[in-house]
C-alpha cells in the first residue's frame, strides 16, 4: 500500500466553491468553518474539497462523509 498524506487546512478563497460532501454553496471568505481538505497518495494528482463548518464538524465528530472532488485550489 502506497503512503498517503492527508492535509486539512481552515482555509480561504477569493472564488466561491461548494462544500464537497453536502454541495452547499458558501463562500470561503464568509465562512470561518471552511476547510480545503487534501488527500495524495503516490504520484497522483492530489484530491482536493471543500468543507463546509457543519460538514467538517459533522466529519470530524465521527460521521462518514463521501466527498466529491473539486477544483484543484491554491488558497
Amino acid at each position: 500500500m502506497p503512503n498517503v498524506t492527508i492535509s486539512l487546512k481552515r482555509s480561504k478563497s477569493d472564488q466561491d466553491y461548494p462544500c464537497g460532501v453536502c454541495g452547499a454553496t458558501f463562500m470561503p471568505l464568509e465562512d470561518s468553518g471552511a476547510r480545503l481538505f487534501t488527500v495524495k497518495s503516490g504520484d497522483q494528482e492530489p484530491l482536493t474539497a471543500w468543507l463546509c463548518g457543519g460538514c467538517y464538524s459533522k466529519w470530524s465528530g465521527g460521521t462518514t462523509v463521501t466527498l466529491k472532488a473539486g477544483p484543484p485550489s491554491n488558497p
